[in-house]
């Protein structure tokens, strides 16, 4: 409506000839058909590709070449979410070394290493370290095997050395201890190598550092008291690890 009320006032006007007329006409005519395309064009823009389309907009020579237009759009748009993928994808896991010859991924773990000192009794003593993220959070004093046994072959059942080397997993339950000597609460760990070992675990040692011929185990990891074996067990509760890499030979 309002555009012919424009087109008859104009042809109202005495100071106009048909040659005026038709200019303005033909003059509305094109601003129409600019805004006609521009309501076809912009609608299907969603909200999430505006601040694209306007900057392309800005720096469009030839606007009437709409498939171009579109092309470099839609390409630009997928190289912004190609980036937002490779953002998330960015991340490595690092890794440790061992001395085992296998990396270690970076997360919840634990690992068993030699302290070089040993107790009263001349029981060597070995670390407990417990890693959560890949964040060192606590450390044990330990002893596996006793004093007499620390050089007999450790992939022999019945020989009561320390627990070979190698990387084993860890039981998220506790199980009760079959023997005195294994305390009451017992967390088995299974060796993920060939062995002739079995029944290894956490427990506590209820003799560490008494003379009555039972320091220390018969193999398994054994806890120099009840309040470390509740802080290993709360920690395998808590941050599930992975694993324990032993490395005391």
């Amino acid at each position: 409506m309002r555009f012919q009320f424009a087109l008859v006032s104009l042809s109202c006007l005495p100071l106009f000839g048909c040659a005026a007329n038709a200019e303005a006409i033909s003059s509305l005519t094109n601003a129409q058909s600019n805004i006609d395309k521009k309501q076809i064009i912009e609608p299907s823009i969603t909200r999430k590709k505006r601040e694209v389309f306007n900057t392309l907009k800005s720096s469009q020579l030839n606007t009437d070449n709409s498939k171009s237009f579109s092309a470099e759009l839609n390409s630009q748009l997928v190289q912004k979410s190609d980036n937002k993928e490779a953002q998330k994808g960015t991340y490595l896991a690092q890794t440790i070394s061992t001395g085992t010859g296998n990396p270690i991924q970076l997360g919840s773990y634990m690992t068993l290493t030699p302290t070089g000192q040993t107790n009263a009794l001349n029981n060597p003593l070995y670390e407990l370290s417990l890693y959560a993220n890949g964040q060192l959070v606590n450390r044990f004093m330990t002893v596996t095997g006793r004093t007499h046994t620390q050089n007999k072959n450790r992939h022999q059942s019945g020989t009561q050395a320390p627990l070979p080397d190698g990387r084993y997993t860890v039981s998220r339950y506790t199980i009760p201890g079959s023997i005195a000597e294994a305390g009451d609460l017992f967390l088995p760990i299974q060796p993920l190598f060939k062995t002739g070992r079995t029944d290894l675990g956490f427990h506590v040692d209820p003799s560490f550092e008494k003379n009555n011929g039972e320091d220390g185990t018969s193999g398994c990891i054994g806890l120099i008291n009840k309040q470390h074996l509740s802080q290993v067990l709360n920690f395998v509760r808590t941050y599930r690890p992975k694993f324990i890499d032993v490395k005391i030979q």
